[in-house]
């Protein structure tokens, strides 16, 4: 597996106001040998200044975030890029993440438009998720044989084999690949949508994998996953994180939730 996890570039999208997660992944990429591209997220100011000019219809924070990503496409179509990872700078990931890449890739059918490589919330469609929170809520007693049976079912899910799935409504999406018509296709239409859609870049992406209008492929479990010292609730499990062996994290990943929505089930 290459610096770029098996793809032609890597792009990391970063906040000026959040330095410090800019830092952790300078710090992630030099650890496991990732190349990226640094792409600055539009400003709020920007994307006021843009809502005015061109009467797009989301809030000024979801414009910020749509305007970056379109740049990144529009990036990639001019130096016809085949395929990129974009990921934000809150992340952590798993140490092992370039056999984990190389695992996917090998599995994924070709051709694919979108790889959803990092989510905060489950799939309906994901492998063993269903099973998963069946069994959470059936054993979320105080009961010592209940309690155990819940611990080595977690352990088990949280290690088990990467796979590819395809995808049907992704949610909460921190980092996803995407291959050169894709990117063509929102280069020239996502801003033309801005202006009839007041939806943000989580749910276009999704919607287009679930209406047909693209091939979509989500990893399991993520490789990647939510990090952010400012809302500590929202972070996710990790078997093995990159930041904590480092220590540039205190919380251990590997006892956390594996999606944002699960924390309650998951204690």
């Amino acid at each position: 597996m290459n610096s770029t996890l098996g793809f032609q570039r890597v792009y990391v999208v970063y906040s000026a106001s959040d330095p410090s997660s800019l830092e952790n992944f300078k710090s992630i990429a030099v650890l496991l040998d990732i190349d990226a591209r640094y792409i600055e997220q539009t400003s709020i100011e920007r994307a006021n200044t843009l809502q005015r000019q061109h009467a797009y219809l989301a809030n000024p924070v979801e414009i910020a975030e749509l305007d970056t990503h379109a740049r990144i496409y529009a990036h990639m179509a001019r130096h016809d890029i085949q395929s990129a990872l974009i990921i934000q700078s809150s992340v952590d990931m798993e140490l092992d993440i370039k056999l984990r890449m190389a695992s996917a890739l090998g599995d994924i059918p070709d051709p694919y438009d979108m790889l959803f490589v990092g989510r905060h919330y489950a799939e309906p469609t994901e492998p063993h998720v269903q099973e998963m929170m069946t069994f959470l809520r059936q054993t979320n007693s105080s009961d010592p044989s209940a309690q155990m049976q819940r611990v080595w079912a977690k352990r088990e899910f949280a290690s088990r084999k990467t796979r590819v799935y395809l995808s049907s409504f992704p949610s909460g999406i921190s980092a996803y690949a995407i291959g050169r018509q894709m990117a063509r296709r929102l280069h020239h239409r996502l801003r033309v949508r801005m202006t009839v859609d007041k939806h943000d870049l989580d749910f276009i992406l999704a919607d287009v994998a679930m209406v047909g209008l693209s091939i979509a492929y989500s990893m399991s479990p993520s490789p990647i996953a939510a990090y952010t010292t400012r809302h500590v609730s929202g972070n996710q499990l990790l078997t093995h994180s990159a930041l904590h062996v480092m220590s540039l994290r205190q919380d251990d990943p590997a006892m956390l939730s594996p999606y944002k929505d699960w924390a309650s089930m998951w204690t």
